[in-house]
C-alpha cells in the first residue's frame, strides 16, 4: 500500500498548503516591476527582520551551496590565507571551495559532533595572516551546532571577515546576524523556511563590500559575483549602481519560488520569532528526550546538540539501512542515514520549519520505536513518546 512521506530528513522539509498555493499563478517576467520591487526586493527587506541584519540580504537562484559559494567566491582571491574549521561534510565542502579558488585553506580539525574550542581558534586567528574565517552554524550531517556569537567575537577583533553556512538553522533558529559580526550569512529555502528547493539568500555587510571592491581581479564566478549583483540590483539610495538605468538581477529569478519564499517569511513574521526559535528548541529538546528514553545514543553532547537536527548513533547491532527502511515502509517517515565517514554509523531526524512540532516529532517517535523494536532493540513501548510528550507539556 502506498502512503504519504513523513518528511523528517535534514531537508527539504515540508512545506505548508499556504506556501504550495502561493506558487499558484500564471507566470510572470522576472523584471516586472509588481515582482521585481513589489515581491522580490520587499521580501528582501523582511528577510532583514528575520536575519536581523540592517545589510544588503540577495535572494538567488540555486541550492544552499550556492550561497555559500557566492559569498566565498565573492570575497576570496587566489593567495588569501582563510581559516577553515572542519567537523563534518559540509565544514569540508567550505574548505574545498577555498582550495578551488587557490586561496590557502587553512584546516582547523575538531572531532564530529564534539565542541569547538574557542581559546585554540583564538590563538591560531592571533597567528595573523588571515583574510577570512568560514564557518558551518549548524552542521546538518551530525547534528551538531556552533557558537557563531562567540565565534564572530573572535573574528571581529581580529579584523577578518566572517562567513557563515547557515542553511539548515537560519529561519528556524536565533541569529543575531549584525550584532554577532557576521559578514556574509548564507542559507536557503527549503529548511528552516519551509519553502520549496531553488532559491538562496545571502546577506553581505560593508566590510565584505569593501573585501570585493579591492579585488586584483573581478570573481571567477560570473553569475553569482556579489559584487556585480550589487551593482546591478542593489538600488542606488542603498550603494548600488543600477548600471543599466533600472533595477535588475544578473539572471533570471524563479518567480514563483520567490512567490513561495515570501509566503514563508510572512509566516515566520506572523509566528514572531521569538516564538518561532524557541519551537525549535522544545522540538530537539522533546525528541532528544524520546532518544534517551528508548536507551539509544545521541550523536552529539548536548553543550554542541542542535535544534533543527538530531543525529543519533546506531545502537548495537542494529543497521541504520533496516531501521530507515522500517521507518518507511512501514510507517510512512522519512528519515536520512549519515553521509561519508559516518555513513552506515548513524542516522538523522530533521525538525524544522513545520516540522519542530508535536504532530511531526511524535509520529516520528513511534515509527523509531516500532522500527527499533522489529529489529530486535530492548525496549519499552512507548516510553519514547512519553519522555518527548513531557517535554512538550512543559511549554503548555
Amino acid at each position: 500500500m502506498s502512503r504519504e512521506k513523513l518528511l523528517m530528513i535534514p531537508g527539504p522539509t515540508e512545506i505548508p498548503w499556504r506556501v504550495i498555493r502561493a506558487m499558484m499563478r500564471a507566470s510572470e517576467a522576472h523584471y516586472d516591476p509588481d515582482f521585481n520591487l513589489g515581491v522580490l526586493d520587499a521580501t528582501c527587506g523582511k528577510l532583514r527582520t528575520v536575519l536581523q541584519t540592517d545589510n544588503e540580504v540577495f535572494i538567488m537562484p540555486g541550492s544552499g551551496r550556492c550561497a555559500v559559494e557566492s559569498a566565498i567566491t565573492s570575497v576570496i582571491e587566489p593567495g588569501d590565507r582563510v581559516l577553515c574549521p572542519v567537523f563534518g561534510v559540509f565544514s569540508n565542502w567550505m574548505k574545498q571551495i577555498v582550495e578551488r579558488l587557490d586561496g590557502e585553506a587553512v584546516e582547523f580539525p575538531v572531532p564530529w559532533g564534539q565542541r569547538l574550542d574557542l581559546d585554540k581558534l583564538d590563538q591560531m586567528l592571533e597567528s595573523g595572516g588571515f583574510k577570512a574565517l568560514n564557518l558551518v552554524h549548524n552542521e546538518s550531517s551530525t547534528g551538531a551546532m556552533y557558537p557563531i556569537d562567540k565565534v564572530g567575537e573572535i573574528a571581529a577583533r581580529h579584523g577578518v571577515l566572517f562567513i557563515v553556512d547557515a542553511v539548515s538553522s537560519a529561519g528556524a533558529v536565533n541569529i543575531e546576524t549584525d550584532h554577532w559580526h557576521i559578514d556574509c550569512l548564507c542559507t536557503a529555502s527549503q529548511k528552516g523556511f519551509c519553502s520549496p528547493a531553488g532559491v538562496v539568500m545571502v546577506t553581505v555587510s560593508q566590510k565584505a563590500w569593501q573585501a570585493m571592491e579591492r579585488r586584483r581581479k573581478p570573481s571567477p564566478n560570473f553569475s553569482y559575483d556579489l559584487l556585480k549583483w550589487k551593482r546591478m540590483w542593489v538600488a542606488k539610495e542603498r550603494g548600488g549602481e543600477e548600471i543599466f538605468g533600472y533595477r535588475r538581477q544578473p539572471f533570471t529569478m524563479p518567480v514563483h519560488n520567490v512567490y513561495a519564499l515570501a509566503e514563508a517569511v510572512d509566516m515566520i513574521l506572523e509566528e514572531g520569532l521569538e516564538a518561532r526559535f524557541r519551537r525549535h528548541v522544545v522540538a530537539a529538546e522533546a525528541l532528544r528526550a524520546s532518544v534517551r528514553a528508548l536507551g539509544v545514543e545521541l550523536f552529539a553532547p548536548d553543550e554542541v546538540a542542535s535544534y533543527t537536527i538530531t543525529g543519533i548513533s546506531n545502537p548495537p547491532g542494529v543497521r541504520d539501512a533496516d531501521l530507515r527502511k522500517i521507518m518507511q515502509e512501514r510507517y510512512g517517515s522519512l528519515i536520512s542515514g549519515g553521509l561519508e565517514a559516518k555513513m552506515g554509523k548513524m542516522f538523522r531526524i530533521g525538525h524544522m520549519g513545520c516540522t519542530a512540532a508535536p504532530e511531526y516529532v511524535l509520529p516520528t517517535i513511534l515509527a523509531l520505536e516500532g522500527a527499533l523494536a522489529s529489529l530486535g532493540w530492548k525496549l519499552r513501548r512507548g516510553s519514547g513518546v512519553e519522555a518527548a510528550e513531557a517535554v512538550f507539556a512543559q511549554v503548555h
